[in-house]
């Protein structure tokens, strides 16, 4: 039956755009999911063939599996789903992909490196804009200075929203504070804990620290020891969230993360049609040595979900044609200039 690829989440906001990416480059896939009625009305748009089943469905989630080459994994906080996947993916010997940005994820995933390669499976999370350009970056800098041992990674988009499931899974991990990468170890910093203004190619831009996938992706493909990862924030939210740090430990209690999760569920929608297709995003690498030399570059790069979808898809399909095992970064599996494949993506050096 040819090369098969399952998008389990594809009801979900970034399922839903990796579904339709699908549909317009004339990708046969499958979908699946939890939610009958969402999952059904999507197949009927797109006349794609659909599952409906529970991550908790072990034998049946295995057995609709073994059907697939590849599952493109979108339904978080993957915290809560990506295990029960991966662990289904090794027995049913199909590849793992995912899309997401949490660091203890990728931790969590990577404990199943030889039981990915005993079974002939790639595991390969993070191919969405968490983290392939920032993965890509890294490795293209790590290559302009083998020796280097800091590095910083700083990224800022247009003004669109976010989506539901990226709310949510920023909600559940708030009260967990902030991190980096210091000598080789992560470390639990408080919330915005480095503050400093970064000069793109648009504008300059407040950045402030935020505990992203790369702390543990670029710290397993380059062995960088000390990595700090900022994202664009206004002087107004930075002090709202240090203003914050206080009251954080209020949402690790059980009935305010339902509270918080139902407004989110409610109220946020992502970005618009329109921003996704006119938004960018900038993303900015420094890699320094022990004697402060430093080499730095920027990407520039379409709107971050209307990338996930590409850059995704696109993992998937090159899959088929590789022989990959166990576990793997983006720029791991396809190289540092994977991201430099996609239409609209600028690579700057500013040595």
């Amino acid at each position: 039956m040819g090369y098969r690829i399952l998008i389990y989440g594809a009801n979900g906001y970034t399922g839903k755009l990796i579904t339709q990416e699908a549909k317009d480059n004339e990708i046969r896939i499958e979908i699946a999911g939890r939610n009958e009625e969402a999952i059904k009305s999507i197949s009927k748009e797109t006349g794609f063939p659909y599952h409906i089943i529970e991550l908790s469905e072990t034998v049946k989630l295995e057995t609709l599996l073994k059907e697939f080459d590849t599952v493109i994994h979108c339904a978080g906080p993957f915290s809560e789903t990506a295990i029960p996947m991966v662990e289904a993916c090794i027995n049913s010997k199909t590849n793992y992909l995912d899309i997401t940005g949490e660091i203890w994820v990728f931790e969590d995933i990577m404990k199943y490196d030889e039981q990915a390669k005993k079974a002939g499976i790639a595991l390969l999370p993070g191919v969405g804009f968490d983290v392939v350009p920032t993965d890509c970056l890294a490795a293209y800098l790590k290559e302009k200075m083998p020796n280097g041992n800091a590095l910083e990674l700083a990224f800022v988009g247009s003004k669109t929203g976010m989506s539901r499931g990226t709310a949510v899974t920023m909600a559940k991990n708030i009260a967990k504070g902030g991190f980096i990468r210091k000598n080789g170890e992560i470390k639990n910093v408080p919330l915005a804990y480095e503050v400093k203004e970064f000069k793109f190619s648009h504008r300059h831009q407040w950045c402030m620290t935020i505990p992203w996938g790369d702390l543990m992706t670029s710290f397993h493909q380059t062995q960088i020891p000390n990595i700090k990862v900022f994202s664009g924030a206004s002087i107004k939210m930075i002090k709202k969230i240090k203003k914050f740090r206080r009251l954080k430990f209020l949402l690790s209690i059980g009935w305010i993360q339902k509270l918080v999760r139902r407004k989110i569920e409610n109220s946020v929608t992502g970005p618009s049609e329109e921003n996704l297709k006119s938004g960018k995003t900038f993303v900015l690498g420094k890699i320094s040595d022990k004697e402060e030399n430093s080499y730095s570059a920027e990407l520039i790069l379409p709107e971050a979900y209307f990338l996930t979808a590409k850059t995704a898809l696109s993992s998937a399909l090159k899959l088929e044609e590789k022989s990959l095992k166990g576990y793997l970064t983006p720029a791991q599996a396809f190289g540092k200039d994977f991201i430099m494949e996609f239409e609209n993506v600028e690579r700057i050096d500013r040595a």
